[in-house]
């Protein structure tokens, strides 16, 4: 699942903006483990019935939709969790397809989460220490995440592209790029807002990088150590 951020032009942010990124941030996180969790729950219902499409359906929508209903209270912050407690349960069947699938999957998925972290956090202290400024990657990010997405289609054509070297190296530019990406959004959270975002759309953006920067690294893990059942 590989999903875009809107992003344009810079503005500044203060201190008190950029406390509400992250709170915002830290509520997608936990609003995504709570949609995991009732996918689990109800995985059978959700699937058999196919209702787990219409979520994802959900998802896009709301991402394209994002301009319109960004600024607008208390649709924002209503719109806004629904985001990641969708993303949680259209997530669960993947999950449960690594832990019954692979003899090895929930070793892996453990690390696939904890490498997530440390990635992450190794990005956040690029971008913040770093006297670079990242904000021309902007372009070049953008048009690695158009290659994933075309990829990402022709995988579905191509079974040979879902396995093997193929899968790994597919994998690894994805970590490759959302890993740039957090590092991307968290200096421009830290010193740049963007012409026409608020802190929603920033937290949304870094949500997204986080939550691709996962499945990227699971799918690289599993590609080159999962022991299929």
């Amino acid at each position: 699942m590989v999903f875009s951020s809107v992003r344009s032009h810079p503005v500044a942010l203060d201190s008190s903006s950029q406390a509400k990124v992250y709170g915002l941030f830290a509520l997608a996180l936990a609003l995504t483990v709570v949609g995991a969790f009732l996918g689990i729950a109800f995985a059978q219902v959700l699937i058999g019935s196919g209702v787990q499409i219409v979520f994802l359906i959900a998802e896009l929508l709301l991402i394209f939709t994002s301009r319109m209903w960004i600024r607008s209270s208390p649709l924002n912050i209503i719109l806004f969790a629904t985001f990641p407690l969708l993303s949680g349960i259209t997530v669960s069947p993947y999950i449960l397809y690594v832990l019954a699938g692979y003899v090895n999957g929930a070793p892996i998925l453990l690390n696939a989460l904890a490498a997530t972290v440390f990635m992450a956090a190794g990005s956040a202290v690029f971008a913040l220490t770093t006297k670079a400024d990242l904000s021309g990657l902007g372009r070049v990010l953008f048009m690695g995440l158009i290659g994933l997405i075309a990829i990402a289609l022709l995988q579905i054509f191509v079974p040979s592209l879902r396995t093997g070297g193929a899968e790994v190296l597919i994998a690894g530019v994805g970590v490759v790029i959302f890993a740039a990406f957090t590092a991307y959004d968290v200096q421009r959270i830290q010193a740049l807002g963007r012409l026409g975002a608020n802190p929603f759309l920033l937290a949304l953006s870094l949500y997204l990088d986080i939550f691709n920067l996962f499945l990227y690294i699971l799918r690289f893990m599993l590609a080159i150590s999962g022991n299929r059942r």
